[in-house]
C-alpha cells in the first residue's frame, strides 16, 4: 500500500513540475520584445481621475451623442454639434471638468475624433487610461 501511494505522489510531483515547466515556456515568450516598434511598447498611461464628470455616447450612424452625470444611469441625447453648450449650460459642468467617451457603433471614427476636438476645444479633460 505504501509503495502505491508513495508512487502516486512522486507521478503528482512530476505531473506538477511537467505544468510549470511548460507555463514558464509559454510565459516566457509574452512580454516586450527587442523588436517591438518604439510606438507600440509605450504603455497606456493612467486615468487623471478614477470617474468623469460626464460621460458622452456618440452615435456616428445618427449624427447624436449621449451625454449623462456620472451618477445618471440616463443621459440626454442632442446634436453632436450642440453637445458643448448642452454640457455647460444644461449639466453645468464647468470647463476643466473631465469627460469619457464612447462610440455607438465602434468604428466611425470621425465623428469621436469631431466631439473629443470641441470638448479639448472647450476645455474638458479626457479621462484617459485608454486610447
Amino acid at each position: 500500500m505504501r509503495t502505491v501511494n508513495r508512487r502516486r505522489g512522486n507521478e503528482t510531483i512530476l505531473l506538477l513540475a511537467a505544468l510549470v515547466t511548460a507555463a514558464s515556456v509559454l510565459l516566457s515568450g509574452c512580454g516586450s520584445s527587442s523588436q517591438t516598434p518604439a510606438h507600440e511598447s509605450l504603455p497606456i498611461p493612467p486615468p487623471i481621475a478614477d470617474k468623469p464628470d460626464v460621460i458622452i455616447t456618440v452615435d456616428s450612424a445618427h449624427h447624436n451623442c449621449v451625454a449623462a452625470l456620472y451618477t445618471e444611469p440616463q443621459g440626454s441625447t442632442v446634436p453632436c454639434a450642440e453637445l458643448i453648450p448642452f454640457i455647460r449650460d444644461e449639466l453645468r459642468i464647468p470647463s476643466g471638468s473631465i469627460y469619457d467617451i464612447h462610440s455607438v457603433p465602434a468604428g466611425d471614427n470621425t465623428e469621436l475624433t469631431q466631439v473629443r476636438a470641441s470638448l479639448t476645444a472647450g476645455g474638458y479633460r479626457f479621462i484617459g487610461g485608454h486610447p
